[in-house]
């Protein structure tokens, strides 16, 4: 029978091209290619997590090029949902694994979902809690991914039948990318209008955010700044943003250096984590070097998962990197020169506004008022409050989406940090660096915005997921010499 039906797909392809439009057409074209790859990678989730977290850090510049070669914007748009249609196929795949079982969702799932749902239903009914709420349904639907994406990445990574093999592979490409990631910070220190202008009109990202995302003049010119502002130089490398490289830096900088805790005598860790420290320096950002000082510091504590020799590796490279950029912080933003000291006022005002907020509407102002999506809202927190979402992580939660999502996302993210510590103190390497990473993106969130894009929370929150697992053993890796070591107890 299903032999039959195959005759009958080109008299179906023969009336679709005489009676569609060329648009219809490509549109056809396109869906028919995003299934077959949806189906190629329900399959291969492990495959499919790789990928993501390679294409997340390589998309706008990747995109801006192609759409430089002529490749239509037309194309280009449709294109960037690879990383939700990857994203779909692990989700897929974990909801087949468990349904061939007995699923008993355990407090984290349940935590995660009740947190979802709440985001779902500021969705789907925009005035249920806030009163202003967007109620454009495209920025809404941007809003939504960009809160309930990553969560619900975690919960795929986490039941998906993935394996070590693609265990050691998440470890290795993270490495890889980061190293590629912190080069080209060092670069751009050393070659600052150089790097702009390519970027700017070689690659011409300003045309990639004007007509394939579809963002205003004004906007664009306020995500690029860090290019146009090249004195003082704040290095932004492939994420154009300062921040958003600091919080990929400080997870890259955690597998980097409970490997070198490890004891193993590859080049590959140190060079990494050599330059990801200077590309943190580089990038002028304050909340993240805290960061990677406080995750660092624990990593060398003493603990009987991490020889000896291994923490002594490590507390000499960082020694080393002390030496080379202690001495270069007078005159920076890190001491409060460079209008440091200004930031830091502006920072506390914010974090003053975004508890204003959470006050007097305790139940949030509606989804999609978070910075990025509300750019492309009509309504603006100004208006109503007199300030901003607060630039901290846990604050935005609240201010954007209220207690009823904020108190299931608390007890999602302490229930992660806990399971991850568990892990990582009974022997899973993995689990212990995926627990020092999260803890660290989380201390720089205090400051600034670390789960609004999708490079840094897409990528963190799979591997915690992965770390995770319910189809590894929290052991596995204390079996592999290529696996990440268990440092201090504490993630």
């Amino acid at each position: 029978m299903r032999n039959r039906l195959l005759w009958l797909i080109p008299i179906v392809i023969g009336i679709a091209v005489l009676t569609l439009s060329t648009h219809q057409i490509a549109t056809c074209i396109g869906a028919a290619i995003a299934l077959a790859l949806l189906a190629y990678f329900i399959g291969r989730p492990g495959a499919a997590l790789i990928a993501l977290i390679i294409f997340l850090p390589l998309e706008q510049f990747a995109f801006a090029l192609l759409l430089q070669w002529h490749v239509p914007a037309s194309l280009l748009k449709p294109a960037s949902g690879i990383k939700e249609l990857l994203a779909l196929a692990i989700l897929i795949a974990a909801v087949k694994e468990l349904r061939a079982g007995v699923w008993r969702p355990d407090r984290l799932d349940t935590a995660l979902l009740i947190y979802v749902g709440v985001v779902t239903i500021y969705l789907l009914v925009p005035h249920l809690f806030s009163a202003i709420a967007p109620t454009v349904w495209h920025v809404r639907l941007l809003a939504w991914r960009s809160d309930a994406g990553y969560p619900l990445l975690f919960l795929a990574a986490r039941h998906a039948p993935i394996d070590e093999r693609h265990r050691q592979r998440f470890v290795q490409v993270i490495l890889v990318m980061g190293g590629l990631v912190a080069c080209i910070a060092i670069f751009q220190r050393l070659a600052a209008t150089t790097w702009s202008d390519f970027i700017l009109n070689s690659v011409n990202l300003p045309a990639y955010q004007a007509h394939v995302l579809g963002l205003a003049p004004a906007d664009i010119v306020s995500n690029l700044r860090y290019l146009y502002t090249v004195n003082p130089l704040r290095a932004s490398s492939l994420f154009f943003s300062p921040f958003d490289m600091g919080d990929y830096l400080v997870l890259v900088c955690a597998i980097a250096g409970v490997r070198i805790t490890r004891g193993h005598r590859a080049l590959l860790p140190y060079l990494v984590l050599g330059t990801s420290l200077a590309a943190l320096f580089f990038s002028r950002s304050r909340s993240d070097g805290l960061a990677v000082v406080v995750i660092l510091v624990l990593i060398v504590l003493p603990s009987a998962r991490s020889p000896i020799e291994g923490r002594l590796r490590l507390i000499g490279a960082l020694l080393l990197a002390a030496v080379v950029l202690v001495p270069a912080l007078g005159g920076t933003r890190f001491v409060g020169a460079q209008g440091g000291a200004a930031s830091a006022t502006g920072h506390l005002a914010e974090i003053k506004d975004g508890f204003n907020i959470l006050d007097h509407a305790p139940l949030g102002i509606g989804l999609g008022a978070q910075p990025g999506a509300a750019q492309r809202s009509v309504q603006t927190i100004t208006v109503f409050y007199g300030g901003n979402v607060s630039d901290n992580v846990f604050l935005q939660v609240g201010d954007e989406l209220g207690i009823q999502a904020l108190l299931p996302w608390l007890a999602m993210l302490g229930l992660v940090l806990w399971g991850l510590k568990r892990r990582g103190s009974g022997g899973d390497a993995f689990a212990a660096a995926m627990g020092f990473g999260l803890l660290g993106v989380v201390i720089a969130g205090l400051y600034h915005h670390v789960f609004l894009t999708y490079p840094v929370p897409w990528t963190l929150w799979a591997g915690a997921g992965l770390a995770l697992s319910t189809h590894v053993s929290s052991t596995a890796d204390t079996r592999s010499t290529h696996l990440l070591p268990v440092s201090a107890g504490v993630p």
